[in-house]
């Protein structure tokens, strides 16, 4: 017989007061088939949320809903990542963005907005992408926007993209290789297989532009997906990257990037910029 498998509740309806009551009310309701019903229409409701928030000063629109991370990817960008939005307000209007890890699209929405980008975002979490559209669509940026759902990797593969989360908005995914951005093993909660494909492979199969900058936070395998895009780097201004914590990865970073002709330029918390000078 094949093991049961089911979707675990977010944790803070199982640890908090409040979500310990709310589980218990909807767990009541779900014996009855208006209960039923009310969930439903429920859900579709939460689900349809929006807020507003500003980031620096641009007044952005998002999808949220109580008990998951999508305010927070939002709300805590100031602070948690001055770096990153000073590196976009650096750069060339009009010019392409590549986001490696969009996940529910903060940096997307503030670079289209801010200097009118057209970006490129790259992200498989199929938790994520919801979102990841429904905040571009919020901010009018369609037409600026293009989602790649697919992983990238260095070559093109077929392999597993490991998530350690089903929450909306989370990270912590890995492709084709289990570990995070601290060498580890992630303990995989959830898991499908995929297409892959190198950075060089996008830009020639899908037709996409050239990218100026590129944005790279994939916990982990950020070297072996900047081994797959030589074509792509040699010709980006700059790049910002979240660096791994385990030697071998800093060193394949480092290598993909130096070979590029491009020069480290800044590191902040776990953030470096390369710049072509």
């Amino acid at each position: 017989m094949p093991q049961s498998r089911n979707f675990p509740l977010h944790q803070s309806l199982q640890r908090s007061t409040k979500g310990k009551v709310a589980r218990r009310v909807l767990e009541t309701l779900q014996r009855f088939r208006l209960g039923r019903t009310l969930i439903s229409m429920t859900t579709r409701f939460a689900i349809s949320q929006t807020a507003s928030t500003k980031i620096r000063d641009v007044t952005v629109h998002y999808s949220t809903i109580e008990f998951s991370w999508l305010k927070s990817r939002f709300e805590d960008t100031p602070p948690l990542e001055p770096t990153t939005l000073q590196w976009i307000d650096e750069a060339t209007e009009n010019s392409v963005l590549w986001d490696i890890g969009a996940n529910i699209g903060s940096y997307v929405i503030y670079a289209g907005l801010k200097k009118n980008m057209k970006v490129v975002a790259f992200e498989p979490s199929p938790f994520n992408i919801e979102f990841l559209s429904r905040n571009i669509w919020l901010n009018n940026l369609e037409s600026q926007v293009t989602v790649v759902p697919n992983p990238l990797s260095s070559d093109v593969t077929q392999a597993k993209l490991l998530m350690k989360s089903i929450e909306w908005g989370n990270s912590g995914s890995t492709f084709g290789e289990n570990y995070a951005e601290n060498g580890q093993p992630i303990e995989v909660e959830f898991e499908y297989q995929t297409i892959g494909f190198s950075m060089d492979q996008a830009l020639t199969w899908l037709g996409l532009a050239q990218p100026d900058y590129i944005k790279l936070d994939v916990d982990g395998i950020e070297g072996l997906i900047l081994s797959g895009g030589k074509t792509v780097l040699s010709k980006v201004k700059s790049l910002l990257v979240e660096v791994p914590e385990f030697e071998s990865g800093q060193l394949l970073v480092q290598s993909a990037l130096k070979q590029a002709g491009l020069t480290r330029e800044k590191t902040a918390q776990h953030n470096e910029i390369w710049s072509r000078l």
